[in-house]
């Protein structure tokens, strides 16, 4: 009787999963869509399972990361009534701003243009009721994509680039540098946990394994751009209308509601392990699931 109860402590002292209990304020994010998805939602695994002789352990790790460098990407357009006209017009704003930003330290190497477009610009002219078609000039699109390793540069190079009317911000990229290393510290790590759970339940059930282990794994990277969320915070008052009563005319001017946007990245509930679990600066996230099955020797 002793046995079993004894059995049952450390059974349940195997599967225990631990779950962070915080003191939340929800901020107006409440007034946003409350869509579940991987992202708040809590990432659960069965830790350790035992089937058909079969004992697998999984873990499951996540890893908050600070980017190593920065990809950003503007746009800027010129019309003129010439190509050459147009062209020279563009190439002088952006030479102009690439030299500006030399003194962040930016080299030539690090920024690149690319050209869009080259397209006809069309207008009207109206005599009377006749409004008659005519080409008006051309117009040349042209994006700029710079590579910096400084956070601080990126509000620094739009300030320069509005002084050259690049107003259009495409998108800013995050990366790191070794992606391939990082995946191989968290596979490590994830295998060392993995086999401390296993000799953990061996030793407590004097079982044995036999044979080699099989194992799976799942490697995942989020970046900020998809990680954003949208919601707009306002409550309003409604107007009624008598439709029956026909002197009713009213004009009703709805106030500008802006829409707010957050970062919402991948939740920390669950994992076994969470690195950088603190940190506050948007980055790149990385989550490892692996899963190790060995065959329990039955003959004990």
């Amino acid at each position: 009787m002793k046995t079993i109860a004894t059995k049952h402590k450390a059974l349940f002292f195997l599967l225990l999963t631990y779950s962070l209990v915080n003191a939340q304020i929800s901020g107006n994010q409440v007034y946003g869509n409350s869509s579940s998805n991987y992202n708040n939602a809590a990432h659960s695994n069965k830790t350790i399972v035992v089937n058909n002789n079969v004992l697998s352990v999984s873990i499951s790790i996540l890893m908050n990361s600070k980017a190593d460098g920065f990809v950003m990407t503007l746009g800027l357009n010129e019309e003129a009534e010439t190509v050459t006209l147009c062209n020279t017009k563009i190439n002088s704003r952006i030479d102009g701003f690439l030299a500006k930003i030399k003194a962040l330290g930016i080299k030539k190497e690090e920024s690149y243009v690319d050209f869009i477009s080259q397209t006809k610009v069309y207008d009207f002219t109206v005599d009377g009721s006749t409004a008659q078609q005519f080409e008006k000039g051309f117009e040349i699109k042209k994006n700029i994509i710079i590579t910096t390793a400084n956070i601080n540069h990126l509000e620094k190079i739009i300030t320069m680039a509005s002084e050259y009317e690049i107003h259009d911000i495409i998108k800013v990229e995050y990366f790191n540098e070794d992606t391939d290393q990082i995946h191989t510290n968290l596979f490590e790590q994830a295998l060392e946990m993995a086999d401390v759970k296993k000799d953990r339940y061996l030793k407590s059930f004097r079982k044995k394994i036999v044979g080699t282990p099989d194992a799976n794994e799942s490697f995942e990277v989020y970046f900020p751009k998809n990680q954003y969320k949208t919601y707009q915070a306002y409550e309003s008052s409604e107007i009624q209308t008598h439709y029956n009563n026909r002197n009713t005319n009213y004009l009703k001017k709805l106030a500008r509601k802006n829409k707010s946007f957050y970062y919402d990245g991948v939740s920390s509930a669950g994992f076994d392990k969470v690195i950088n679990a603190n940190q506050t600066e948007v980055g790149i996230q990385y989550t490892l699931t692996l899963t190790v099955s060995y065959k329990i020797d039955t003959s004990i």
